[in-house]
């Protein structure tokens, strides 16, 4: 680990001093995201959750490619679509959500080339590593008036079915226009490849896609 370390520190510090540009900026946006699941003896119909996401970027910069890490607050999780009946047979559509909170830290590689005078287009990608905060559940409650909720917390780390694995990891493809080397604007998606489901017979994976909006000071 130490090894592994030294030479993480060693290579950041290579870039830093081959660079030729360094900036620093914010960003943020808002994402559509999904957990497909797979392995269960039964089908889930889960749709889009929008959240958002926002953070801070470093762009390191060399001729035709640049380095950008960041650190990011993002939401991710899933709507669930159904039909619920309450005691009295009445029915009602109705949408459970699941709402997870991580901190994120991409490390992307982009490829950017000149479109016209003050305009770049980059394109590229990179790993993820992610790390769940909190979240939270949302659901028809069983014991109350139709159209009801109830709302649960879920955590992570603890080796229960009821809650989720960290640390969740992935890559991210990114696409996207820089004006005048300041305001970003890009398209990102998110594949995780790590199961945050602690049942092994049944998996899964965060999914999302953003559109996201950036300045580099």
């Amino acid at each position: 680990m130490k090894k592994l370390s030294l030479t993480f520190l060693l290579a950041l510090a290579t870039t830093f001093i081959f660079a030729q540009t360094i900036n620093f900026g914010v960003k943020a946006g808002v994402n559509l995201s999904t957990l497909p699941e797979s392995g269960l003896p039964y089908q889930i119909d889960n749709k889009n959750l929008t959240g958002y996401h926002a953070g801070i970027i470093a762009d390191i910069g060399f001729q035709y490619f640049s380095i950008q890490p960041g650190l990011f607050f993002i939401t991710k999780g899933s709507s669930y679509p159904g039909l619920f009946a309450d005691n009295t047979g009445n029915t009602a559509n109705v949408i459970s959500t699941l709402k997870l909170n991580y901190l994120e830290l991409p490390v992307n590689l982009l490829y950017k080339f000149q479109a016209s005078p003050g305009v770049r287009i980059y394109l590229g990608g990179g790993p993820y590593l992610g790390y769940g905060l909190s979240g939270a559940w949302k659901y028809p409650n069983p014991s109350g008036p139709l159209g009801s909720y109830s709302h649960r917390n879920v955590s992570f780390g603890t080796d229960t079915l009821l809650d989720y694995k960290n640390p969740d990891y992935g890559i991210n493809f990114i696409t996207g226009v820089e004006l005048k080397r300041r305001f970003t604007i890009d398209l990102n998606y998110s594949l995780g490849l790590g199961n945050i489901r602690w049942d092994q017979a049944a998996k899964i994976r965060n999914r999302s896609m953003g559109i996201s909006l950036g300045y580099l000071f």
